[in-house]
């Protein structure tokens, strides 16, 4: 028996966590993934794609989505490779949130709803959540 242990909106970042969860020796699959590509505006009435591993697996496979979710795993390969964290440019501080611009939004869905495609939004705005700084992301 599968367990979900993940759901995402996108697919490519369903196979991202069922790669990382393989090279850490466990056998995930990643499920649905054809459905919401062929039919995208269906993605949140099926809750998404889904990333399964066998129930014996589960409590492993979730912690590593958690370290992968909180950006634990991210932080350790910045460290390894020797560069420095995204960081707020006021205080330095790594706690910050991230969020698109309101006009890109607004443009992604009109995109969307006249031609069913979907983009990247680029120039995201950062706020620190240690000194309230705010700034443009690149």
């Amino acid at each position: 028996m599968t367990i979900t242990v993940a759901r995402y909106f996108e697919p490519s970042e369903a196979h991202v966590v069922r790669a990382l969860l393989e090279s850490a020796g466990l056998q995930a699959t990643v499920a649905d993934d054809q459905l919401v590509t062929a039919n995208y505006p269906l993605t949140g009435a099926m809750g998404g794609v889904r990333v399964q591993v066998p129930a014996g697996q589960a409590d492993e496979a979730r912690a590593l989505v958690a370290a992968y979710a909180n950006g634990e795993l991210e932080r350790e390969l910045e460290e390894t490779v020797g560069e420095s964290p995204e960081a707020c440019p006021a205080c330095g501080s790594a706690r910050f949130s991230t969020r698109a611009p309101a006009t890109g939004k607004l443009l992604a869905v009109a995109v969307w709803l006249f031609g069913a495609a979907t983009f990247p939004l680029r120039g995201s705005r950062g706020e620190c959540a240690d000194c309230g700084h705010r700034w443009v992301r690149g």
